[in-house]
Order: structure tokens, then C-alpha cells, then sequence
């Protein structure tokens, strides 16, 4: 057996202290990583969370509205009667107090008629998104070839991307020539296009409410106008009020 002296085991012990020590640091030094890995993996999974979805800053009374609608039409959609006298309140000022959102854009002409006006309203850029489209009347008095002219008329609208608004005739006591075949061609020509129809011919009158043999008095011609704005809320209820 050989004994060693006291000074050289004191050093071993020491010389196995330090190797004790040394070899738990790099215990703790090999576990840092996997703690730090922990903290890194929990951190990633919360950044990969989904988000809820930030609240819209608009209300849905706040959203975009178009209310806007062009008048084609002839003194009926103008309010003439009488060699051309004119509503104190037309129809187009009518369609604004109904609903006064709209922004009207009156392009009616007393005496017009659809033949006549298609070739120019065909070339005409439009910026309403409504058109309202009411002729027939003197067309079928005046043998003009009403269905090809409402065609290309109804064909430009939608070309330009706005919403086509055809209306039937209005009514006489003693119906004016032409006006029941003009009648069930605005009906045929806005369901077979798509286009919205107003059924002017459906709506009721007294004799007393026209202003002359063919032009309706204010009281007639606000219950026609009627017959669009209901159309127009249907379309666009976000132009109601």
C-alpha cells in the first residue's frame, strides 16, 4: 500500500473539487440551451397565433352609396302639358322630394321620342347609376320604329355599366294611337335585357287627374314617379333616406 504524504492528497482533493465543479457547470451550461429553446418554441407559437381581426373603422351606414339617376324621357317624364306649359314641381323635382338622397340629372325633352334620341344618347358617356329610360308615346303616335331604338338605348346603358330603369306607358282616358303595342314593347324589351321596368300602365288614374287629353296632372304623374322611386329602393336600399 503506498500512503501519500498530507500536502499532495490535499491537492488531489482539491484537483477533484475542481472537477466536480467544472463538470456541473457544463451540466447547467448544456441545459441553458434547452431552457432558452423552450422559451424561443413558446415565443414562436404565440407569434403564429392567429389575430383577431381588427374592428372596421366604418359603420355600415358609412358605406359608399351611387344615388344618382338620369331622366330620359318626353313631356310626360317632363312635366309638360297644355302647348308646353310646365309643372310647378316636374317630376324630376318630384323624384328629389321622394327621396333626397338622389342626385337627378334631367335629360327630358318635351316631344321627344326614342327614335330621335338613340342615335346621339348611344354615343353619350354616362355617370349616373340609374337611367331612366320612358318614350313610346309619340313614338306610336308618329309611326317611329320605337323597339330597335329602346334596344340600343337600353344596350348603351349597360355598356357604360349603369343600371337600366325602362317604363311602361302612362294612360288616357281615350288612349292615344299606338300606346298599348308601345306598351307591351317596353314590357317584352326590359325583360328580355334585364333592365328594371315600371309598370306606368298598372297604375290607377281618374279622368279628373289628367291635365290635358294626354299628359297626367301632378297628383297622376306623383303616383308614376312613384312606381320608379319603389324600383330605385328595391335596387338601391341604401338610397332610401
Amino acid at each position: 500500500m503506498v500512503s501519500l504524504s498530507a500536502r499532495p492528497r490535499a491537492a488531489c482533493v482539491r484537483l477533484s473539487d475542481i472537477a466536480f465543479t467544472l463538470l456541473a457547470i457544463l451540466a447547467i451550461g448544456a441545459l441553458v440551451p434547452a431552457c432558452g429553446g423552450d422559451r424561443g418554441s413558446s415565443n414562436s407559437h404565440s407569434s403564429s397565433a392567429p389575430t383577431r381581426p381588427a374592428a372596421s373603422a366604418k359603420a355600415p351606414d358609412d358605406a359608399p352609396r351611387d344615388c344618382t339617376v338620369t331622366l330620359e324621357g318626353d313631356s310626360i317624364l317632363y312635366g309638360a302639358y297644355n302647348n308646353n306649359q310646365r309643372f310647378d314641381e316636374p317630376p324630376a323635382a318630384m323624384l328629389k322630394r321622394m327621396r333626397p338622397a338622389y342626385t337627378v340629372l334631367d335629360n327630358s325633352v318635351a316631344g321627344s321620342t326614342a327614335a330621335q334620341r338613340a342615335p346621339a344618347f348611344s354615343s353619350t358617356p354616362l355617370t349616373t347609376h340609374f337611367v331612366v329610360l320612358q318614350h313610346g308615346i309619340n313614338d306610336g303616335q308618329f309611326g317611329q320604329p320605337y323597339e330597335p331604338a329602346l334596344r340600343r338605348m337600353v344596350a348603351h346603358v349597360q355598356a357604360q355599366g349603369r343600371t337600366p330603369l325602362v317604363t311602361g306607358l302612362s294612360r288616357q282616358t281615350h288612349p292615344a294611337p299606338g300606346r298599348d303595342a308601345a306598351d307591351t314593347i317596353a314590357r317584352r324589351v326590359a325583360g328580355e335585357t334585364g333592365a328594371l321596368f315600371a309598370d306606368w300602365g298598372a297604375v290607377s288614374f281618374k279622368p279628373a287627374e289628367m291635365a290635358d287629353v294626354l299628359h297626367p296632372a301632378p297628383a297622376y304623374s306623383e303616383r308614376l314617379v312613384g312606381r320608379i322611386v319603389a324600383l330605385l329602393d328595391q335596387a338601391a336600399p341604401e338610397c332610401r333616406y
